[in-house]
């Protein structure tokens, strides 16, 4: 009796490691390497739900795209150059800042004139936007200085290096990804999956397009730097010269002078210009004048005492002895 028991123990003990064994078995099965095939329609699935790459993404190893180090990565700065000029010539300046802007290779973007030469005060004024090539740009503000007196200048600039370089993972891992649905798309059988991977196909491209846009008009501002000049025709340029306390005093001195024979010139030019005006709206004046005295006459003697009569010359008045 105890020997039939210690067999069965022992057929038991074998039984439930054969089981355990098995499954372990299924266990690497399931979760190990070897596994069922990655088809088109899981691929299409995955894909949809993954409608957004953030950095991340695009950094993994599924993409193949790694964003590089801050160090290794040329800038990418936006230059943005702000002038106000003065000039006695406005019409030859306008002719030698075109030729300078086309021998520096670069282009007026748009340009704004007002006013005219006929005026007594000859008040002309203009604003042009122009985009120098950003390597040619400190020789053009050179040629600039020279073709008129700047009064004013400002200089800024914008580093958009994060963004540019972020706008370029993007394009590489949806790149990437358009390469591995259209290869999904050629070995995919079944309608459903097709429809789902060219929905995916059209998303990513799409978005390929979009990005492609922003690194344009990135590389645009970077390569090009932006000029805004506001020029306006003056009589006398304003000279702002290193001087002493004296040569201040003279200069302000020789300013009053001139901007009060200059205030003169203007008032008699105005004068001789609207003189027609100014006789017209006398003599309309002096009609309403004649008018209101000789209307006011008419009411003084209507309101004189109809008995007051004045005595006439040689009776003399009885009561006066």
């Amino acid at each position: 009796m105890k020997k039939w028991s210690f067999w069965a123990v022992l057929c038991i003990a074998v039984f439930a490691s054969l089981l355990s064994g098995c499954g372990a078995t299924s266990s690497v099965e399931k979760n190990g390497d070897v596994g069922p095939a990655y088809t088109p329609q899981e691929a299409a699935e995955d894909g949809a739900g993954n409608m957004d790459f953030s950095v991340e993404d695009a950094a993994s190893p599924i993409s193949g795209v790694m964003i590089p180090a801050a160090g290794s990565v040329d800038r990418k700065i936006i230059w943005q150059v702000e002038l106000e000029a003065e000039t006695l010539e406005f019409d030859l300046f306008l002719s030698n800042l075109e030729q300078a802007i086309r021998a520096y290779d670069g282009y007026l973007e748009n340009s704004s004139v007002s006013g005219n030469a006929i005026t007594y005060s000859s008040n002309r004024y203009g604003s042009l936007t122009i985009r120098i090539p950003s390597d040619k740009l400190e020789d053009f503000l050179g040629q600039v200085g020279q073709l008129c007196t700047v009064t004013h200048t400002s200089k800024s600039s914008e580093d958009v290096t994060l963004d540019y370089v972020d706008v370029e993972a993007r394009i590489a891992a949806l790149e990437t990804e358009q390469e591995r649905l259209m290869a999904l798309l050629e070995s995919a059988q079944d309608l459903e999956s097709i429809i789902q991977l060219e929905s995916r196909l059209s998303e990513v491209r799409y978005q390929l397009e979009s990005y492609h846009s922003a690194k344009n008009r990135y590389d645009n501002r970077i390569d090009y730097s932006t000029v805004t000049l506001s020029v306006r025709e003056v009589q006398r340029v304003t000279v702002v010269p290193d001087q002493s306390v004296w040569q201040r005093i003279g200069a302000g001195w020789s300013n009053t002078m001139y901007r009060l024979k200059t205030g003169f010139i203007d008032f008699f030019v105005w004068f001789v210009v609207n003189l027609p005006y100014l006789l017209i709206w006398a003599v309309f004046a002096g009609i309403i004048v004649w008018i209101s005295l000789r209307s006011a006459k008419k009411h003084r003697e209507k309101r004189a005492p109809a008995n007051l009569q004045i005595p006439e010359k040689g009776i003399a008045d009885p009561k006066q002895k």
